[in-house]
């Protein structure tokens, strides 16, 4: 055994996925009325925008809990 592989951390280490999320979907749809909004409808960009500012909003205060939850690296 190399010295390397003796001073390793033991495996067995848990791995964290995220949970599925539809806010990048939410994003998409905002994003895209807002560029068709920019061509033919302009109320339609004002409802894009709405939508995709909410998506975010709610992606970054979902991101923020699940990284709460995280055990501390101590």
């Amino acid at each position: 055994m190399s010295e390397q592989e003796r001073g390793a951390e033991p495996a067995g280490e848990r791995i964290r996925i995220p949970a599925g999320s539809l806010q990048p979907v939410l994003v998409a749809v905002g994003l895209s009325l807002l560029l068709v909004g920019l061509l033919e409808l302009w109320y339609l960009s004002v409802i894009g925008l709405l939508i995709m500012l909410a998506a975010i909003y709610g992606w970054i205060r979902a991101a923020a809990a699940e990284h709460g939850d995280l055990p501390s690296g101590d």
